[in-house]
């Protein structure tokens, strides 16, 4: 039996670890044995807890702001800043970094390795271990450029990509192992899947036609969005701003289901007095489908998975961007004329509007069903045969 190390390095919520787990359900019945090493066990334990897989967690630092990557102070410009804020600015940091994921290779002995959002495990298993590295536009950059390209112009680069460079370049020579020429081959794969609709691969302008599509079947449209006051709610427990969403909940008269992930007994109280009730635990695929197809609306973080899944069933959502990515994917829904997005200092008072305008303005809704009328009719073929041909043709090497 191969064994398969499904890594997730960096990243928040489920999505990440999700199209991990998507891949490992589709290896498990060909013979390979699933490893996960992820970034927070405890928080991705809703959807990885029940499987029987060997679950550890990922090597990473608390020294470092990893949640500065949430912090308007810190502006996140190109993925450089990213490499930066996780350990990439000083070698006596990135170097444990790497020597701990050398140990995780020397405990799980994989075969192969299939990551996302996962660079200093690109960097550290290079050469020694297949890669497979899979996506959305954000987390899989471009790996050929010269340089990450830049996303905000008005961000400063944290440190200028040719001293990150630099760093690494330190740290693979006293590694034994071969330098990088350009900054962006290290978070390539042997093979690489981005596996998204190209109108939310950030880079598309600048590598054309790179993503693969979806990584599943993209579920198919809803009925139009029933009349009412009605709406699904995929939300974070660590939201700061999740009094002001309940109370413009309330004062839209709003009712429905929310699923807010590692919420506390304070929040899911708070919000079941207004009306909504919280979920226990994520539906499964078909109860999702009759939970949103009931709600006039969908209020999420803006996940780019969500998002691609609610553009596809036709239904408007109602953003409130926690990161940098999320900002990116509200804007895409924005050009779509399919949502609205909270602004980072949002009220009570923006999210009733922003839930007002939503159950009442039926062109909304009508865009919402024409642009997943738009995407239902493309010939897009899931990504997931390739990107099991590519893992065994690696494992068998």
């Amino acid at each position: 039996m191969r064994t398969v190390l499904f890594a997730a390095e960096l990243g928040y919520g489920f999505g990440h670890v999700s199209r991990l787990i998507a891949v490992a359900d589709a290896l498990e019945p060909l013979g390979y044995r699933p490893v996960f090493a992820v970034g927070d066990v405890c928080e991705t334990f809703p959807i990885l807890g029940h499987r029987p897989w060997p679950v550890m967690q990922a090597p990473v630092s608390r020294a470092l702001p990893h949640l500065s990557l949430n912090d308007a102070r810190y502006k996140v410009g190109r993925f450089s800043d990213i490499l930066y804020f996780v350990g990439y600015g000083n070698a006596d940091l990135l170097t444990p970094l790497v020597r701990a994921w050398e140990q995780v290779f020397l405990a799980v002995k994989p075969d192969l390795v299939v990551c996302d959002f996962s660079p200093t495990v690109t960097l550290a298993a290079r050469g020694s271990i297949p890669i497979v590295a899979i996506g959305d536009g954000f987390s899989q950059p471009p790996s050929t450029p010269d340089e990450f390209p830049t996303l905000r112009q008005e961000a400063e680069s944290q440190l200028p990509q040719a001293a990150i460079l630099e760093v690494v370049r330190r740290v693979q020579k006293a590694r034994g192992r071969p330098e990088p020429e350009h900054l962006p081959s290290i978070v390539a794969g042997d093979r690489e899947f981005v596996c998204i609709l190209p109108e939310f691969d950030p880079y598309v302008r600048v590598v054309p036609a790179r993503t693969v599509g979806p990584l599943r079947p993209l579920p198919e449209i809803l009925p139009p969005p029933p009349p009412g006051r009605e709406v699904f709610l995929y939300l974070s427990g660590s939201f700061e701003k999740l009094t002001e969403i309940g109370q413009g909940l309330a004062d839209a008269e709003a009712t429905g289901q929310a699923y807010i992930r590692n919420a506390s007994r304070r929040v899911i109280d708070a919000f079941e007095r207004i009306g909504i009730r919280v979920l226990s635990e994520v539906l499964p695929r078909d109860e999702f489908r009759a939970a949103v197809g009931r709600a006039r609306c969908v209020v999420h973080h803006g996940g780019v998975g969500t998002s691609q899944d609610m553009l596809a069933l036709g239904r408007p959502q109602i953003l409130a961007p926690t990161s940098f990515e999320q900002q990116l994917t509200a804007d895409v829904l924005f050009r779509f004329r399919v949502g609205g997005r909270l602004r980072q200092g949002l009220t009570a008072d923006a999210v009733a509007g922003a839930l007002r305008s939503s159950f009442d303005d039926s062109e909304l809704a009508a865009r919402a069903q024409r642009a997943a009328e738009v995407v239902a009719s493309r010939e897009t073929k899931p990504a997931m045969p390739a990107i099991v041909a590519a893992c065994n043709e690696l494992a068998s090497r």
